[in-house]
C-alpha cells in the first residue's frame, strides 16, 4: 500500500521537490513536430514526476516547464500525445506564463485553450494534447490524470496535430499544419 507523501511544488519554476523523476526534452528529440526541421542540444521542455504506481487508482501528477523561443515562426512547444487509455481524462493548472493548449481528436477536430497563471484546463479522453509558449517567459503548468492512462506519442509522430501556434504579426496565429495527415 502506497503511504502518505507531501511535495512542494514551486509555483514560479514547476520544481518540485524533493525531486523524483526528470524527463527533459531537448530539439534533437523534438524531430518531427515541427514543420521545419530541427536538431540541437537546446532544451524545449522538463517534465518534473512525482511517482507513484501506474494504476487506476492513483494519480499520477507532474509539472512541466516549457521554455520559450521558436522552430520557424512556431512557438515552442511539448511533443503532444493521446494517453493509451483513450478515454483517460486529465487536467492543467498553469501557474505561471503564457501559452496555448492545443487538442485534436483522431477525426481532426481540434481546440485550442488559453494557458496562463490560475487557468484550469481540462482535456476530455480521446482528445490528444500539447501545450504551447506563446511568451517571452516559461510557461509552467500542474498536470494529473489516472495513472494507468499512459503516453501515446507515435500517432502524433505519425500523423501530427491539425494545427500549429505561430508567430503572426499581432501576436499568436493558429494555421494548418502541412505536415498533417488526416485519418
Amino acid at each position: 500500500m502506497l503511504q502518505p507523501f507531501t511535495r512542494v511544488l514551486d509555483l514560479g519554476t514547476g520544481d518540485i521537490a524533493p525531486e523524483n523523476r526528470l524527463v527533459r526534452r531537448r530539439l534533437s528529440d523534438m524531430r518531427g513536430a515541427y514543420a521545419e526541421d530541427c536538431d540541437g542540444a537546446q532544451v524545449v521542455y522538463e517534465v518534473f514526476n512525482i511517482d507513484v504506481p501506474e494504476t487506476n487508482s492513483e494519480l499520477q501528477t507532474c509539472t512541466t516547464r516549457l521554455y520559450n523561443g521558436k522552430v520557424g515562426d512556431e512557438y515552442f512547444m511539448t511533443k503532444g500525445h493521446f494517453h493509451e487509455v483513450r478515454d483517460r481524462s486529465e487536467v492543467y493548472l498553469t501557474t505561471s506564463g503564457y501559452g496555448r493548449l492545443v487538442m485534436a481528436t483522431e477525426d481532426g477536430r481540434y481546440a485550442i485553450e488559453e494557458m496562463r497563471p490560475g487557468s484550469m484546463n481540462y482535456i476530455p479522453g480521446g482528445w490528444s494534447h500539447r501545450s504551447v509558449n506563446v511568451a517571452d517567459e516559461p510557461l509552467v503548468f500542474f498536470a494529473a490524470y489516472i495513472g494507468d492512462s499512459g503516453h501515446d506519442y507515435g500517432s502524433i509522430e505519425e500523423r501530427g496535430f491539425p494545427v500549429l501556434v505561430v508567430e503572426g504579426p499581432s501576436g499568436p496565429e493558429v494555421v494548418p499544419n502541412p505536415r498533417y495527415q488526416s485519418s
